[in-house]
Parts: structure tokens; sequence; C-alpha cells
């Protein structure tokens, strides 16, 4: 795709009719730097409704619009395009085919906004689209005065292949800057993301420098005997980085139940769903090109389908008592685009599309992974997990939400119907006292990539603290301005119980299987008067268990019938062990579908329930119990679930539980 035509979910588009030949390849070693021109077009703003109407802002005129989609708060963006003038030009900096910056210029509409809030207006009419001087490949959107309105970052951007000759610049994070958010006296609300913007406009780059890869790293292979494949995600900030603002995490609204016609969270409701989610930049560390095709594409290699990464998101809860609760899970993100960015000594260099090449990177901005809309069409990029194979990285498409009668093309109207589905939706309760108190929250992301070598190096998380004002919910990092900047590879879960260097009386181990991989992390506390609390978190990274349809038996056509993870777990109470104030905490609060522990044979039992809530890939749950006994090697169950046509399957990991004192004698071999 890449820019190819107007797409669903660009939300600032600039559309051409200039046919001259596209940029591509790697720059030649010491390029000079050059310019390019793009002017005309038309340029689309997709503002998120629930974002205006927390900040009690409304558009009370789009003048000269050319296309209009209302909003509405929690059901769809609002949608609006606008046409450029033929006067004026932006520059874009080129180092040989790579572009490096946006220069000089401007793209001036004759229309715009006329925003309306308590204190007055914000007059957007005639406004125009500018470099932002504080980042490479940032826009300002400047009023006719000149004053910067809002700014736009982490674009995905790139020439057109269908019809050289056209730039576009889209799925931007669109921001109040600084002076918008004095006008509305809050100058707090600097650089808070209220939607989205993209343009399209007419490039003239010079026939002479139609430049073509030049079988550098822009032709690395698939994969190769030595060669691995490997994404890691990164963190990209303002200073250092290319995105025009640092990675970071946001909440995007907050509704009642039934949703999405409860309406929007109140300063007295504990009951609501809060949508929170991310942007997130990454790397290919590896040797060999990842595929990065857009759903629903002819069948392209190395795979012969339309493979791509999938992002996912949770949130945690680390309690006063520094227990571990997954409260929030999302669901799948389909990636459809890598900008093959060149951020390391410029070794990348290779033009935008749907292979992304060792050394390049890549972002989706926290607009883009909300499906964010443009001209009225909502994107379609989050689905459920359980179409995804994680270990494999499998997609089933027969019969998914967007092809439920499997004929290989996404039904019309499929997909997120509104503002939450498909988000990752936390109870509000489990942000608010007392459950808050004294708790910390780590906020955690990361891809699914086939054949990937380091699924650790592909996640990462923050600290997050999270905070309501009144009826809004914010968000912000903990540590933020530390040197780390609160970034951390891995899995929470190694916060929590670190594998390298545990604690006194704890360990972290991985469980890999032929179906995909787990960890359980374990602590013993001693509570005194011989008593030890134990607590297991169990953290399914990509096993599952799954049931493939015999008539869709193979991509990209495959049909997923069942996709479950584990069902069962047990610790050994040696010699006696007693275990009581036993606990469950899944990933939802409902207690309705919680686990029942049950305790025969000198083992503790969790079970999940016969009508499901198994330990599904991208989950953690959490158990506890009190011993009477202290913390000894011991060999600890795990069993995958079974699907209708396959029993389950049980595996051990050697770990630590009560072993009561005369059992640890016998062990020794003292009789």
């Amino acid at each position: 795709m890449g820019m190819r035509f107007w797409i669903p979910g660009l939300l600032f588009v600039i559309a051409s009719a200039c046919a001259l030949a596209s940029p591509r390849g790697r720059p030649p070693a010491g390029a000079a730097e050059g310019t390019w021109l793009t002017w005309g077009g038309q340029a689309s703003f997709g503002f998120n409704p629930d974002a205006l109407a927390s900040l009690d802002l409304s558009i009370a005129s789009a003048a000269g619009a050319i296309a209009r989609t209302h909003g509405a708060p929690g059901k769809r963006y609002d949608a609006t395009t606008f046409a450029a003038l033929d006067a004026g030009a932006l520059e874009l900096i080129h180092r040989g085919p790579t572009i490096v910056a946006i220069g000089g210029g401007e793209l001036r509409f004759g229309g715009g906004f006329v925003l309306a809030h308590p204190g007055g207006s914000i007059d957007l009419r005639g406004f125009a689209l500018r470099a932002d001087p504080a980042a490479r490949l940032g826009i300002a959107v400047v009023d006719a005065g000149g004053r910067v309105l809002f700014t736009a970052d982490h674009a995905h951007y790139g020439f057109d292949e269908q019809g050289p000759g056209t730039f576009s610049m889209y799925n931007m994070n669109l921001r109040l800057a600084a002076e918008f958010a004095h006008a509305l006296g809050r100058p707090d609300l600097a650089g808070l993301p209220v939607g989205s913007l993209e343009f399209r406009a007419r490039a003239q780059i010079g026939r002479d420098e139609a430049l073509s890869p030049d079988g550098g790293v822009c032709s690395a292979p698939f994969e190769g005997p030595g060669l691995v494949t490997n994404i890691a995600l990164i963190y990209d900030d303002a200073a250092s980085g290319w995105t025009g603002h640092d990675d970071s995490v946001y909440v995007r609204r907050c509704g009642l139940p039934p949703l999405p016609n409860g309406g929007s969270c109140t300063s007295a409701s504990t009951n609501g769903k809060v949508v929170i989610d991310q942007d997130s930049s990454l790397r290919n560390v590896g040797d060999t090109g990842v595929a990065w095709y857009q759903k629903f594409t002819s069948p392209s290699p190395p795979y012969g389908n339309d493979q791509h990464p999938y992002l996912i998101w949770n949130l945690y809860r680390v309690d006063a008592a520094g227990r571990i609760k997954q409260i929030g899970v999302s669901a799948v993100k389909h990636a459809f685009l890598t900008i093959n960015w060149a951020h390391v000594n410029g070794e990348c260099g290779c033009a935008e599309g749907h292979v992304i090449y060792p050394t390049c990177e890549d972002t989706y901005s926290l607009s883009n992974n909300d499906n964010s809309s443009s001209g009225g069409s909502q994107q379609q990029n989050l689905a459920p997990r359980g179409e995804v194979i994680p270990s494999s990285a499998i997609w089933g498409r027969c019969g998914s939400v967007w092809d439920a009668n499997c004929d290989g093309a996404m039904d019309a109207g499929s997909g997120a119907q509104n503002l939450y589905d498909y988000r990752m939706l936390v109870d509000e309760s489990d942000m608010l006292a007392p459950l808050a108190t004294g708790a910390r929250y780590f906020f955690e992301y990361w891809y699914i990539v086939r054949d990937d070598a380091d699924i650790y190096d592909t996640m990462g998380y923050r600290e997050i603290h999270p905070a309501k004002n009144g009826s809004s919910w914010q968000v912000s990092l903990v540590g933020a301005d530390a040197p780390d900047h609160d970034f951390f590879l891995g899995p929470t879960l190694n916060r929590w119980v670190d594998p390298l260097a545990p604690s006194a009386n704890a360990m972290n181990r991985e469980l890999s299987t032929p179906l995909g991989r787990a960890r359980i992390a374990v602590k013993a506390t001693d509570l005194g008067g011989g008593q030890w609390r134990y607590e297991y978190a169990v953290m399914n990274f990509d096993y599952a268990h799954v049931r493939i349809d015999p008539a869709h038996p193979a991509e990209p056509n495959l049909k997923l019938l069942e996709n479950r993870g584990f069902a069962r777990f047990g610790v050994p109470l040696a010699g006696g062990a007693s275990a009581s104030a036993v606990r469950f905490d899944d990933a939802d609060n409902d207690a309705g579908n919680d686990w029942v522990a049950s305790i025969a044979g000198g083992t503790i039992t969790w079970s999940a329930p016969v009508a499901g809530n198994t330990l599904d890939w991208g989950r953690l749950y959490h158990f506890e119990f009190v011993s009477n006994a202290p913390p000894s090697s011991a060999t600890l169950d795990l069993v995958g679930a079974a699907t209708s046509t396959e029993p389950d399957i049980g595996y051990t990991l050697d770990l630590l539980a009560p072993v009561a004192v005369d059992d640890t004698i016998f062990r020794n071999g003292f009789d």
C-alpha cells in the first residue's frame, strides 16, 4: 500500500495528479542533501470526539470543507477534508532518495475550522501546514496569522508507486500546541493528542533524480542459513528520534456501560471503562527482511500470504502488598506498512513499503493504534487475539471478524463498530482508591513477528501513573525524565521477579513448548510465626493449542476453530504442608469465571471453569495461598487446555513450593 491510494484511516490527506518517478532505495555513500517540492492537494483532520468533549471543545463550523462526517463520542471520529490552494509549496529535504526532514514553505488552505470553547473560539480558516521546527518529520498547523495551534507527529509518509509524483504524510497524531492550550486557559494541555492528521500533495522531484535500490539492505533476503530474523521494540524520543514526539501512553476516552451508548464517565463514576493505548516504535536488528503486508492483499513472499506483524498491549497493577494483577487486555492491531526510517548512522535509507529491512525503523502512532478514521470511513486494524496463532504469527483470516464467509475479501461493514470495540478497556475501579492506594501500574506492549528470534526484545513496558481529574482520566509516565525514559525491554513479569537476579525465595523461569512459551514467577514471603505466603504469576506469552478447520487448512485462507491456552495449574504441598487464604486473580473483575481451587493428593490445583476463561496468550493470572512450610525446590504442573478433538497437554517446571521440614530432610537423604 504505502500511500498508494486514499486509504481508510488516513486522517490527513493530499491528492495529486502529477506523474513523476518516485525516489526509492538506499542513499549512495556521501549523498548530498537536496530539496523536493510538494504543493496543492487536500488535507483531512480526524478529531477524537471524546477528546473534544473532555475539553468542552466543539466544531462550530468547517468552512470550505469538501467532505465531512460528524463524529460522535464513543462511536466514530469526526472526519473533515479541505482542499489546498495552488499557491505555496512545502519543501522536502532529502539525502539521495531518502527524505530526512521537512523544509521551508507551506501548504495553504482556503477553508478551515472554527472551534468553540467556553472562553471564546479558535479560528483556523485559512490555515496552513508547515514544518514543525521541533521535529525533523513533524508538521505544524498554523492559523492565517501564523500562530501554531496544532502539531502532528509519528507520521507514515512516502511517494505513491501507483501514481508517482504524489507525496503523503498520514496516520499522524494531532496535538494541541502551546498556543491553543493557552487559549483554553490550560497551558498544561500542550501536547495533548486530540485526533489524527494527514495530507497528500503533488510532488516535483526532477526526473534526473529518480533513484532505485542499489542492492544493499533494500534487497535483504527473507531467510537463509545463518541469518537471524529479529525485530526489537525501541523508545523513540523527540530529541534523538525522528517521529516528532516522545513515544508515550494516553487515555483515549472513558465510557459508562452499556458501551457505547452509556455516555461519558462522570466525576463520580467508578464503573466506567477507560480506553488506553500508546505510540509504538521498532527497529529491524536482524539480518533479514521482514514481511509487513496489509491484510487481504495479494499473496507475497516469503510465505505466500498477506503476512504482517501484530501488536498487543496490556496493563498491570502491583498493589501495595506487592501482588501483580493484569487489569487491561487489548485486542490485536494488524500492522500494514513500514516507513523504513534510517536512524542508526543513516544505514537504512529504503523507501516505505511492505518489507522492513535491516537497520530500518518504523512507528505506529497512538491515533493509528486507536483505529482512527478519515473521510468518514473508520480504519479497521483491530481484531480479536484468538484469530492469531501467536508462536508462529499465523492469522486465521478465513472466518475472522473481517471475512466471515471465507472468500478472501474484507466484508463490507465488518470489524469494530464503535470506539470501544477491540480496545483495551480498564475498569475505573482498578485505578481508584482503595485498589490504587499504594499501587504501581505498568503498561506493556509488544509485537508478534513471524520467525522472530527473540520475543523478549520485541516487548517492553513503561511505568505509568493514572489519575482522574473531574470526569477525565490522564496517565503520566513515571520517571520519564530519567536517562532510561522509563522504557524497559522485556515483559512486566520480569520487573516483578527479575529472572537474572531474583530476590531471596523468588524465581522466574521460562516454560518452552512446541506450542509456545510461558513464564512462571514465584515469590515466597515469610509472614512470621511459621507462616509463608506463596504467590505465583503465570504469564502466557504465545502458547496456543489450536484446532484448524480441515476444510480451510492452509494460508492464506486458514480457518481457526479453537484457540486455547492453559486450563490448570498445580503446586505440590510436600510433607503435609498446608494451604489456606487461597486467592486467584485473572485479567477481569468477573468472579463468575474465576478458576476454582482444590486440594487433593498433596497438591493445590486451580482449574478453569468448564465454560472457559483459559489462560490464553498475552495474559497473566496470579495464584496465591498461605502455608505453614518454607520454600524449597519443587516441580509444578501447568496443563494446556484440550480442544474438542485433542486432549489436554501436561507440562512441568521446577520452581519453589512449600515443603514441610520432615519432607525436606527426606529429600536430602536423611530418613
